[in-house]
Formats: C-alpha cells, structure tokens, sequence
C-alpha cells in the first residue's frame, strides 16, 4: 500500500507559524525596554540578533500554504482571495484604529503622524514608506504574493510560481534601493517565498513521518547557524529545509498549536504594545531595573491579547466567512444556476 501524501492540517506548520511569531517578539523587544536600565537586562543575543529571520519563516511558510491549498479539489482563486481576504484584513484594521488611538494620545509616535493617506492606504494594505501599524509593511508582501500567486498557479502550478519568485528575487536584489510599489512586488523576500513553494515540491507526495521531519529539521538548523558564511541564500535555504521539516512532522503538542492559532495576533498586537510600556513606564515611573520582569509579562500580556483576539474576533470572522463560501459554492454549483449561466 502506498504511502498518504501530505493532507488536512499540518500540526507541524502551525508550530513554525508560533516559532516565527515568537522569535519577532523576541527581536522587538528592545523597544519595548528603552525606559528601563540595559545593564539590569538578561538579554538572549542570539534571539535579539536574528529574531527577525522569524519574518523570512513566515514568508516561507505562506509559500508553502499557497501551493498546499491549490491542490484541494475544491480550491478556486475566489474562494483562495476572499479566504486570505477575511484572515488578514480585518484584524489589521482593528490594530490600525488602535495606533490611530495611540497617536493621538503621542504614544508612539506624535499626533502630526496620523494622516488620512497614511490611513486610508494602512486600512488597505497598499505598499507605503510606514504603516500605521508598523509591522504592516509585511502584510504588503503578502497581499501582492497572494494576488500572484492566484494569477500563475491556475496557469502553470507551483513551478511557475517558484520561477516567478525567484526572478523576482534577481530582479529587486539587481535594482536595490527601490520605493515600496516596486520592493513589495520585487525584492529579496521573495526567495523567502520561493523558499516555502520549493519545499511544497520536495515534500506534497510524501507522509508524514519523524525520520523525515526531523531529518530536514536538523539540516535546516546547519543551514542556518552555519550558512551565512558561505551564502547569500542561506536564511532562505534553511527557511526551505525548516518548512519542509515541519510540514512532514507527524505531531506538535497542542500548546503550540494553538499559538500557531493565535500567531497572527501575537505579530499584529506586539507592536502597540510595545509602543504603549515606554509611555506608561515614564508616566508612572516604573522602576527602571525590572525591565527583563516587564519583557516577560508583556509576552504574557501579547498571549492574552492575542487569545482574545483569536476567541472573540478572528476565529468568528473566519467561520463566518467559511459558511458564506460553502453557501456561495452551493448556489453556484445547483442545477438552476448551470441552467441560467
């Protein structure tokens, strides 16, 4: 009997989407403590250093996901859109409302920065120098890779994405310093894509086993403490052995599941967050040597933040948009509708 290829939920993506989630929390943090005393700070350097490689991670496993999806049965470029549509742009709005809040009140940033064009083009997701939610300006990625990818894999699948991607790499990588418009559609970060559909051709037709994921697992972590040495392309290259890896683990305890759940709100909320400690911590004169206890209750206080996020607006959405897309593909696919179209 064969073997199952890759299908339903894959416990192990869900854990790299809490790992990358995480690791930018960590990476982020220094500006959460700029009040406090860096001297009294236990400061993991590693995490503090290349933390932010948890973006590339994300990258690459929204070019795994892209491919994973296209090959359900039912899968539709519409029905792809309005799915990426409901899990990225509501929960961007909110936050965005929140730094408007945020700088009015010159947290943050001083009320002269709150613009309509600003808004308008945050709210949207539309390629701009600075978002009002900062970490916004990877959604703008995301939404342009989205929109392509909707357009190649319909006409040439997952290989003429990865081409794409990687001639896009060459071309922003060849025309660097470029304006937003032109590094969100071209630029290195979409070897980071490229990384993520590359590993979906290595690994959709095989099962989900431990020698293999820990296999890949071990060669992406060689990759990446040992490959910037020797590359250019090692961040994407271990971003490809670790989605890969991750993809073919059988198994992730359900805490990490549900991190990897709740991922996008940990990314999304972590930045008001650490915008609004420095302005409390000045205006109640916390105790500048507790800053590595104030690191740690704010991730507490990001995990909070994003649960209910999760519980109590995301998921909602999401099922709601679920529904209507079963009812829209129902309707469609009757026999009254063939017989009209």
């Amino acid at each position: 009997m064969g073997k199952a290829p890759l299908h339903g939920r894959l416990p192990g993506v869900q854990l790299g989407r809490a790992i990358a989630a995480l690791a930018v929390f960590y990476f982020h943090t220094h500006l959460a403590l700029v009040y406090f005393d860096p001297s009294q700070l236990a400061t993991w350097k590693f995490l503090a250093a290349r933390g932010a490689d948890g973006v590339d991670l994300f990258f690459a496993i929204s070019g795994f996901i892209v491919c994973y999806v296209s090959a359900a049965p039912d899968y539709t470029n519409f029905s792809f859109l309005a799915k990426r549509f409901f899990r990225i742009y509501p929960l961007n709005a909110l936050a965005t409302l929140v730094m408007i809040v945020f700088f009015s009140r010159s947290i943050g940033g001083p009320p002269q920065e709150i613009e309509l064009g600003r808004i308008v083009w945050s709210l949207l997701i539309v390629p701009q120098p600075a978002p009002m939610n900062a970490v916004g300006w990877t959604l703008e990625y995301e939404v342009i890779f989205y929109l392509v990818s909707a357009v190649l894999i319909p006409l040439g699948g997952p290989r003429l994405l990865f081409v794409w991607c990687i001639a896009a790499t060459w071309i922003g990588r060849g025309i660097e310093p470029q304006p937003p418009i032109i590094s969100r559609v071209a630029d290195g970060h979409y070897a980071d894509f490229a990384a993520g559909v590359f590993a979906y051709m290595m690994v959709s037709r095989l099962s989900q086993r431990w020698i293999s994921s820990l296999g890949f697992l071990a060669l992406a972590s060689v990759a990446y403490i040992f490959g910037p040495q020797l590359t250019i392309w090692s961040t994407p290259l271990a971003c490809c052995l670790a989605v890969a890896g991750l993809a073919l683990l059988p198994y992730a305890p359900r805490l990490f599941v549900w991190l990897g759940d709740i991922s996008y709100g940990i990314y999304v909320w972590h930045w008001p967050v650490f915008m609004f400690l420095p302005w409390l911590a000045a205006w109640r004169h916390f105790d500048t040597a507790n800053g590595e206890v104030w690191r740690w209750s704010l991730l507490v206080l990001v995990l909070v933040i994003a649960s209910g996020s999760w519980i109590l607006f995301e998921r909602p959405i999401n099922r709601w948009a679920a529904r209507w897309l079963a009812r829209r593909s129902k309707v469609s696919s009757s026999p009254a509708s063939q017989a009209s179209a």
